[in-house]
C-alpha cells in the first residue's frame, strides 16, 4: 500500500477536542477574542443584511429539531449507548464498562478499509468494545503509547484481554471465536471450504482492480480494441455477481452465503468494492451499480439497510481524496467522456449555485453548472444527489430532507466554531508538509490574520444553512489579492469535509455547496489561479 496519502481533516483536528454537551459553552469568548489582539489585515466586507454572531446562531442552530436530536445522541454516547457512530469510543450494548474485553484501534479519518470490517463486525455481533482513534501514517504522528503496544503501528489493531492482534483477517476469525455466544457467527466453520474459494476470488478482483487503476496502460497501437485489464475486471465482477444470484436464487437472501446477515466474506468483500465503486466512476467511467450486476446491487442494498454498514460508509469524493495516496498514483481514462462528467460532477462541481442571480448590490452573478476539474457539479443548490440518475445519488437508507441536511451541517460547524475558523486560516498559513498527504496538513499553521474577515464568511455560510438563504456580500469593493486569499481559506475548509466523520452525506453535500457560494463569489471562474482536480 502507498505510502502517501491524500485525506479531508476538516474535523480530525478541530473536533478531536468539542464536546457536545450542547453547544451554549462556545458563545461568548471567540468574536470578541478576535478583535481584541489587533494587527489584522481586515477588510470591510459589506453583507446585505446583518450577520448573526456565533452566540445567536448557536442557539438558532441548539433549537431545530436536528439539534436536539444530536445534543441527545451525543449524551448518549458517552454512556456507550445509542446507534454506531465515528465519534464513539464506548459502546456497551447493555453490559457495564467493567466487563469491556475488546478495545478497537481504528483510524481516526474513519476511512482505512481494514478497519471498517472489524468495526462493522462489532456493531453485528453487539460485542461490547473500546475506541481510540489512531492517525494512519500519513496523516499524522501516532501516538508513543500505541507504538510502545503496535510498534509496526499498523491499524487496526485489537486489544483482548491485554493481547494485541493486528490483521483484519485475524481480528475478525478470533472475535468469532472468543465471543460464540454473541450472534451471528460470522465464520461457519463447516463451511471454510466455499468461504477459501471466495476469499481468494476476492483477492483476485482486487488485484485486477489496482492492475486497471494504479498500473500505466501499455501502449497500444490498437487503441481501439478494448483494454485487457477492463476486461478481465468486469469479469470478475461478472463471477461475483454470478455467486451472489445463485446465492439469492437458492436461499432468497442477499449475501454470498446465503445467510440472513453478513458473513466474514462479505465483510472482506465489501469494503474493497465500496472504494472500487467510487474510483471507476471517477477514473474509468465504469457504473458498477445501477448496471448489469443485479447480485452486486441487491447485494450493495442489503449492507446499506444494517445500521453498522451506514454509520462507516463514505462517499465517492472523500474516497477519491484518500485513494490515490494511499495505493499510488492512478492512470485515468482521461479520452472517455463519462470520467470527463464524473469527475466534474463528484469533485465538486455539483458545489454551485445552477444558473445565476442578481444579488442584493446590483451584481449579476452568474456561477457555470459546469466548472470541470475545478469545483464539481454536485456541490451545488439543490443539492442534485437526490437525484437516482446522477453520477452518485443519495441512495434511500442515507435521505434525509434538504431543511434536515443543512441544519445537521450548521449544528456541526456551530457546535465548534473557534477551531474551524483557525483552521479555515490554514489556506493562507504556513504548510510544512512533514506528512506526505497533500491535503492533512497536520503540521500546518494558520495565518490568524485573517481570522476576522474568514469567521464572518463562515457565520455567513452557517446564518445560509440554518435559514436556507443563500450567502450574499459585496466582493466588488474587495480589493482582488485579498479575495483571492480568502478564497483560499474558504476552499481549504471546504476541501477537508469527510464522510462519514464530520457528517452524513447529504449534511456534507450542502455545507460543501454553502461554502462553494461564497468562494465562487470571492473568486469568480476567471480568478481562479489553480484547477481543484489533476487529471
Amino acid at each position: 500500500m502507498g505510502s502517501w496519502v491524500y485525506v479531508l481533516l476538516f474535523f480530525e483536528v478541530c473536533l478531536v477536542s468539542a464536546k457536545v454537551k450542547g453547544l451554549s459553552r462556545a458563545r461568548l469568548s471567540f468574536r470578541r477574542s478576535l478583535h481584541s489582539r489587533g494587527g489584522y489585515r481586515s477588510v470591510n466586507i459589506r453583507a446585505s443584511e446583518s450577520v448573526p454572531s456565533w452566540t445567536e446562531l448557536v442557539s438558532e442552530a441548539e433549537k431545530t429539531s436536528v439539534g436536539k436530536r444530536l445534543i441527545d445522541e451525543a449524551s448518549e454516547r458517552k454512556e456507550g449507548k445509542g446507534s454506531p457512530h465515528t465519534d464513539a469510543t464506548l459502546r456497551l450494548f447493555g453490559a457495564k464498562e467493567s466487563d469491556v474485553r475488546v478495545t478497537l484501534y481504528r483510524d481516526r479519518a474513519a476511512w482505512c478499509p481494514y478497519c471498517q470490517k472489524v468495526w462493522i463486525m462489532l456493531e453485528e455481533k453487539k460485542i461490547p468494545y473500546k475506541i481510540q482513534h489512531i492517525n494512519m501514517r500519513s496523516y499524522g504522528p501516532k501516538p508513543r503509547s500505541f507504538l510502545d503496544k503496535v510498534p509496526s503501528g499498523l491499524l487496526p489493531a485489537l486489544e483482548l484481554d491485554g493481547e494485541l492482534y493486528t490483521d483484519s483477517i485475524t481480528i475478525m476469525q478470533l472475535i468469532d471465536a472468543k465471543f460464540p455466544d454473541n450472534k451471528p457467527t460470522f465464520f461457519p466453520m463447516e463451511r471454510s471450504t466455499e468461504i477459501q474459494e471466495l476469499y481468494n476470488l476476492e483477492r483476485s478482483l482486487f488485484s485486477a482492480w489496482c492492475r486497471l487503476l494504479f498500473q500505466p496502460p501499455s501502449p497500444n497501437p490498437f487503441s481501439f480494441m478494448p483494454d485487457s485489464r477492463q476486461q478481465k475486471f468486469e469479469g470478475l465482477l461478472d463471477t461475483v455477481n454470478a455467486k451472489l444470484n445463485k446465492a439469492f436464487d437458492e436461499t432468497g437472501n442477499s449475501f454470498f452465503l446465503g445467510t440472513p446477515h453478513p458473513t466474514l466474506i462479505d465483510l472482506q468483500f465489501v469494503t474493497h468494492i465500496e472504494r472500487m465503486e467510487a474510483s471507476c466512476v471517477y477514473w474509468k467511467g465504469l457504473k458498477l451499480r445501477d448496471s448489469k450486476w443485479k447480485g452486486l446491487d441487491r447485494w450493495l442494498d442489503a449492507f446499506e439497510e444494517r445500521e453498522s454498514y451506514r454509520a462507516t460508509k463514505s462517499d465517492f469524493y472523500t474516497h477519491i481524496m484518500n485513494i490515490p495516496p494511499q495505493y499510488g498514483s492512478v492512470y485515468p481514462d482521461i479520452e472517455n467522456p463519462n470520467v470527463r462528467e464524473a469527475v466534474d460532477f463528484i469533485g465538486g462541481g455539483s458545489w454551485n449555485l445552477p444558473k445565476g442571480y442578481q444579488d442584493d448590490f446590483g451584481n449579476q452573478r452568474v456561477f457555470p453548472a459546469s466548472r470541470k476539474y475545478m469545483e464539481g457539479e454536485s456541490w451545488s443548490l439543490p443539492v442534485p444527489n437526490y437525484n437516482k440518475d446522477v453520477w452518485e445519488p443519495i441512495r434511500a437508507p442515507f435521505q434525509i430532507d434538504e431543511e434536515e441536511a443543512r441544519h445537521e451541517a450548521a449544528f456541526k460547524i456551530a457546535s465548534n466554531a473557534e477551531n474551524l475558523v483557525k483552521f479555515a486560516c490554514r489556506g493562507t498559513g504556513e504548510k510544512p508538509m512533514n506528512y506526505a498527504a497533500p491535503l492533512a496538513d497536520p503540521d500546518a499553521r494558520p495565518n490568524l490574520e485573517d481570522a476576522p474577515d474568514v469567521d464572518l464568511l463562515i457565520r455567513m455560510a452557517t446564518a445560509g444553512l440554518l435559514r436556507g438563504q443563500v450567502p450574499q456580500f459585496d466582493a466588488d469593493s474587495i480589493p482582488e489579492e485579498r479575495r483571492k486569499e480568502l478564497g483560499r481559506c474558504v476552499r481549504y475548509l471546504r476541501d477537508r469535509v469527510g464522510v462519514p466523520r464530520d457528517m452524513s452525506f447529504p449534511a456534507a453535500q450542502h455545507m460543501r455547496a454553502y461554502l462553494n457560494i461564497l468562494a465562487n463569489i470571492l473568486v469568480p471562474e476567471e480568478m481562479q489561479d489553480i484547477p481543484w482536480a489533476s487529471l
